[in-house]
């Protein structure tokens, strides 16, 4: 069976999809990883606080740098997975026929999923992930441990799947 090939998007591209490509890529390292921010600033490199978020869960990113979501991101993953319903939202409008698998990470963990239509849903209803962004190092860190929680389940989740 293949592996699955997963995208995570975020606003900048800076924290919570990159901690959570990060974490997937240290866990399954077969499997195809990408990430990308639906307003990111192509090129910029991680900040101390996200370094500081990466270590606290035990992952790193050498050499990360942002990259604004483009269409062809989109063209051949599996899961489209957001932060936010607004991220959602985005991938629905740049790529109409991605909607069905694009959700939010906490959207995806429910007991419903897959087989429920996510295209029909409204984002604006589902849990998001906090964006840490002017907030401290502590606050970073907790988000990364949220993630890192909530990745670990989305794992377990596709693993079982691909049995």
């Amino acid at each position: 069976m293949t592996p699955p090939r997963l995208l995570f998007v975020c606003t900048g591209n800076a924290t919570r999809s990159l901690i959570a490509q990060s974490l997937v890529r240290r866990d399954r390292p077969d499997w195809v990883v990408t990430s990308a921010g639906t307003w990111a600033i192509p090129g910029l490199p991680s900040s101390r606080r996200t370094l500081a978020a990466l270590e606290s869960v035990g992952v790193s990113a050498p050499g990360h740098r942002s990259t604004t979501l483009t269409r062809d991101h989109l063209d051949d993953v599996d899961l489209v997975v957001a932060f936010e319903a607004e991220h959602v939202r985005h991938v629905r409008r740049l790529a109409p026929e991605a909607a069905d698998r694009t959700a939010t990470l906490p959207r995806f963990l429910l007991p419903d999923w897959p087989g429920v239509a996510l295209a029909t849903e409204d984002p604006r209803t589902w849990v998001e992930v906090d964006d840490p962004a002017g907030g401290d190092v502590e606050d970073f860190i907790r988000c990364a441990q949220d993630i890192d929680a909530q990745v670990a389940q989305l794992v377990a989740r596709l693993d079982a799947l691909r049995r």
